[in-house]
């Protein structure tokens, strides 16, 4: 075996780490793992409720020592990177249990981010000698290179960026060009990307050109969203187009990253010119760059959110409301240009001979109206229905706001105020179908907007009544579902 996989285990968790394993929750990265779902849930679930049991930091890294040692190394790395991931301080003893494993091998990634969680935790002196033992073990000058960039990254993640600059200096010590070529080079522009120096980055990505080494989109995608995040949209523009002056072609990625920095700045002027722009380059927008545009424009956020009573039910109403009275004039013609574009609608829609679906994962309260009244408007083109239409929404399972589904909830709401026949699956509850024939009669039908007059008598009567039926029939149909799966 290599020297590489030599590393003796590390120098024990700092006290800061040990005390604070009993007074913070020590397993949260792992119970979100958990509620994730995945091949190895179950087991994590049952380690995240031992580790819960433990009070002492030695039965803590026993149980922790048990799991590596009879779990595949699969499991235990996948344990590792999540816990890493979520700076928890039980990543060091499992990370000492991992290097005692007879399949332990030695990487670079986690190395890096186990030494910056020790010096985060006040054990510099244990962050250091890690990373002497590290270095010194290493079989290449490359190897070396790699490791300071991969420290690089792993510091400034955690706000030791003057820390993050000390193995930058050192890596720019090494004798050029640097050691590894190529591959040092992407390693170096990502990690000052992700410590937020884009004039270092471009000038790395500068260094790579001249002495013959051939950046891809990547590396000036990486550098642009650097500028732009930090506001410097002139600059991110120049990148972009030094990208196109050397023969790359634009790409899907680059395009987004555009996007979404001006969405961010919610410049809608740019944003039409640059999806304008993106027609012509024929590079199409995916549903990052759906979503990027749509949480850009506020008038349709606040329609998709609140749920009003005058909630346009196409998007011709949408298009004619917001060209009458959105305060950006830009945004009409934004959400025009984005509508033109069929790309998202048909990855989100599959139509075959039997069933006709949208699936709306992935997407934003606002991005999921928006596809909705698309997706309407294409079940109306007077193509053949199959036997079932549906619409997949989900449970919320990877949603970061707790309580109802907010995406199933719009979706059924937009659906119920159209009159539509789609209700949620007996065995499925992120899922709205609806059988052919019900359909095509509801399309045959005419809906609008309904419109809210203040002085229309407010008495209860028949046609009052029947929006709300429908939501109560609803509401308490989610009640008693939830009800039965929690009895079961």
């Amino acid at each position: 075996m290599p020297a590489v996989a030599s590393l003796p285990p590390p120098a024990p968790a700092p006290a800061v780490a040990r005390r604070s394993r009993r007074f913070s929750p020590p397993s949260a990265s792992l119970r979100r793992a958990a509620s994730g779902g995945g091949s190895s849930w179950r087991s994590e679930r049952r380690l995240m409720s031992e580790l819960e049991r433990t009070v002492t930091a030695g039965a803590t890294e026993r149980v922790i020592r048990d799991y590596v040692g009879t779990k595949s190394e699969r499991a235990a790395l996948a344990a590792l990177s999540r816990l890493l991931m979520d700076s928890d301080p039980l990543a060091v003893p499992f990370y000492e249990a991992v290097t005692q494993a007879r399949w332990f091998k030695w990487i670079s990634i986690h190395a890096a981010a186990v030494s910056a969680l020790l010096e985060t935790n006040g054990g510099a002196e244990e962050s250091r000698s890690l990373v002497a033992d590290s270095a010194a073990r290493l079989e290449s000058a490359a190897e070396v290179a790699l490791f300071y960039c991969d420290l690089m990254a792993a510091f400034s993640s955690r706000g030791l960026k003057r820390r993050a600059m000390d193995f930058y200096a050192q890596l720019r010590a090494m004798p050029p060009p640097l050691a590894g070529g190529a591959k040092t080079y992407m390693a170096m522009i990502k990690s000052l990307c992700l410590m937020g120096l884009a004039a270092e980055a471009e000038e790395a990505l500068r260094e790579m050109v001249a002495l013959g080494y051939q950046p891809d989109a990547f590396q000036f995608g990486l550098v642009a969203k650097c500028y732009g995040k930090a506001g410097q949209l002139a600059e991110m523009e120049r990148v972009i187009t030094s990208m196109s002056d050397a023969g790359i072609r634009m790409g899907t990625g680059a395009a987004n990253i555009v996007l979404s920095c001006y969405s961010a700045c919610r410049d809608h002027g740019k944003m039409l010119k640059w999806l304008k722009k993106m027609r012509k380059m024929r590079v199409m927008p995916t549903t990052k760059a759906y979503n990027f545009v749509l949480n850009s424009c506020p008038t349709v956020v606040s329609m998709a959110r609140e749920l009003g009573p005058s909630l346009p039910l196409s998007s011709a109403q949408l298009m004619k409301k917001l060209k009458s009275g959105s305060p950006w004039p830009a945004e009409a013609e934004v959400l025009q240009e984005l509508l033109s574009a069929s790309s998202v609608l048909d990855k989100a829609m599959v139509w075959s001979e039997t069933e006709v679906k949208l699936n709306l994962h992935g997407y934003s309260i606002t991005s999921a109206y928006v596809l909705m009244l698309q997706w309407v408007d294409a079940v109306k083109g007077g193509r053949a229905l199959p036997l079932e239409v549906s619409v997949v929404c989900g449970v919320g399972k990877h949603s970061d706001v707790r309580g109802e589904p907010k995406v199933r909830e719009l979706a059924q709401e937009v659906l119920s105020r159209m009159g539509s026949p789609l209700r949620l699956s007996a065995r499925n509850k992120g899922r709205l179908v609806a059988k052919r024939d019900r359909v095509k009669q509801w399309l045959s039908t005419e809906w609008a907007s309904p419109v809210h007059d203040e002085n229309t008598d407010q008495s209860p009567n028949e046609n009052d009544q029947q929006p709300f039926l429908p939501k109560l029939f609803r509401k308490l149909g989610q009640f008693f579902s939830s009800f039965v799966s929690v009895s079961r």
